[in-house]
């Protein structure tokens, strides 16, 4: 994958992000919300979250939205059992999205260890959650690559059953 690149992305990069959503968003997916992605654009200084894009010299060709969820009511740390203090902990892969033509490249994982690696300190998120369809296969190994675990199975976000996956960085990958 010669030329790819790993970045934050900054507002400016909206257009972009919808545009590779609109291409890349099957119907096992639940779509972003301009507003949910203008959020996590913003970067976490400002907004409640960060996304990171793999990019070309000419293109978006992945992302990864990530969500800190803090202590809303939708922080899935509460579907695992999490103390109420531990909430703040907590992150959400909202999205991960990958072109078409660069699906099989390994990039759903490339994202998420890219982002562990300098995006997400585990000193302030020690937990990992994300849902996915259970239809979504590629998407379930994806999660399953980077160590994470189905916890439960339930109906969220778009009223279909998802499975809700963790990983406690405190604890072995996988474990």
């Amino acid at each position: 994958m010669t030329g790819l690149r790993f970045a934050l992305l900054t507002p400016g990069a909206l257009g972009a992000v919808l545009a590779l959503q609109r291409e890349a968003c099957g119907p096992l997916m639940h779509p972003l919300g301009e507003a949910e992605l203008s959020g996590m654009l913003a970067g976490p200084k400002i907004g409640n979250g960060v996304v990171l894009g793999a990019l070309t010299e000419s293109a978006l060709s992945a992302f990864l939205a990530v969500q800190f969820p803090g202590r809303a009511a939708n922080n899935l740390g509460r579907d695992y059992g999490l103390p109420e203090g531990d909430l703040d902990r907590a992150l959400h892969f909202t999205g991960i999205l990958v072109h078409p033509h660069r699906r099989g490249q390994g990039l759903h994982r490339r994202l998420i260890e890219t982002a562990a690696q300098g995006v997400l300190p585990p000193d302030r998120h020690r937990y990992w959650f994300a849902t996915v369809r259970p239809e979504n296969t590629a998407s379930v190994r994806g999660m399953l690559s980077v160590g994470m675990h189905v916890f439960a199975r339930k109906p969220k976000h778009d009223g279909h059953d998802r499975l809700l996956f963790v990983r406690d960085l405190s604890a072995p990958a996988g474990g």
